[in-house]
């Protein structure tokens, strides 16, 4: 890929941006933020500049927040947590930018391999302040959920059932051994994720099972047993994620490349307490 900078200027951004949230009776002036510096980018073929500059400045704060979070959030420390209470979202705080300045912007053009023309991308580099929220702490999404049973034999079939208390964005991820992460909804077969309030699901459904989906339990290659977890997420909104780096579960297929726990902590630590639910159900995998 060629990159090459675009000589004409097409946006004006003011130099600073601030933004501050505030409740009635308070402001976060004297807040304690943390300072980071992070990249953001958005192509401009399909947008309008205010468009472009929003997902840019968008993905610049995520950045941002995802180098916070892998600089001072431990996954060894998630799982001594996960191991210890049985969960994973209260060890994971909520961070969000309050603050931000833009340092650096550009419109690139961007020639693709194997392409004649050239797209034009804006890049914008911001310095961030960081907030660690406990709003909600405490408060958030609860539901019900179990396995058919916590001992399985290869072989064996698994169905997930889940109640939520309201209407919730539902993933369900399964962290294997090694502490590797599967994901088994959203997927390609059922992308559709929220479920209504007081309704009972099951994972695999009926229908999913006469569509040849299948969730049947199997131990890796050479090991006699294995304890595993399933990992279920309830939201507000839906689960925003790498769905490349998450891979899916699907057709007993597992060639080891998959997403770990720091991954999944970069992707709740944007979600609002008061917005996310957990739950975590271990069982075990014999080989007979």
């Amino acid at each position: 890929m060629k990159i090459s900078k675009y000589k004409k200027t097409l946006f004006y951004v003011p130099v600073l941006f601030v933004f501050l949230f505030t409740c009635p009776g308070s402001f976060l002036m004297a807040q304690e933020l943390t300072w980071v510096t992070a990249e953001g980018t958005a192509l401009m073929d399909n947008h309008g500049e205010e468009d472009v500059k929003k997902i840019a400045l968008k993905t610049a704060e995520q950045n941002a927040i995802e180098k916070f979070v892998g600089d001072s959030i431990s996954a060894e420390a998630i799982i001594v947590n996960l191991r210890l209470s049985g969960g994973i979202l209260g060890a994971i705080p909520y961070f969000r930018v309050v603050k931000k300045e833009i340092l650096e912007e550009d419109v690139l053009e961007v020639v693709k391999n194997g392409e004649a023309t050239a797209s034009l991308t804006y890049k914008v580099k911001i310095k961030a302040g960081i907030s660690e929220e406990s709003e909600g702490n405490g408060k958030g999404i609860s539901f019900n959920a179990s396995l058919n049973k916590t001992s399985f034999k290869n072989g064996d079939e698994i169905q997930i059932r889940i109640t939520p208390t309201k209407d919730s964005y539902v993933s369900i991820f399964n962290i294997l051994e090694d502490e590797k992460i599967l994901r088994l909804m959203p997927s390609r077969f059922k992308n559709e994720t929220l479920l209504k309030a007081n309704e009972t699901f099951y994972f695999p459904s009926t229908s999913d099972k006469a569509r040849g989906m299948s969730l049947i339990a199997h131990t890796p290659e050479g090991k006699k047993s294995t304890t595993e977890m399933f990992l279920i997420l309830a939201s507000k909104h839906p689960l925003k994620f790498d769905k490349d780096k998450f891979q899916e579960a699907v057709f007993g297929i597992y060639n080891g490349k998959t997403a770990f726990m720091n991954d999944l902590i970069k992707t709740v630590v944007s979600i609002p307490l008061s917005d996310r639910g957990e739950k975590l159900m271990q069982y075990e995998i014999r080989e007979k």
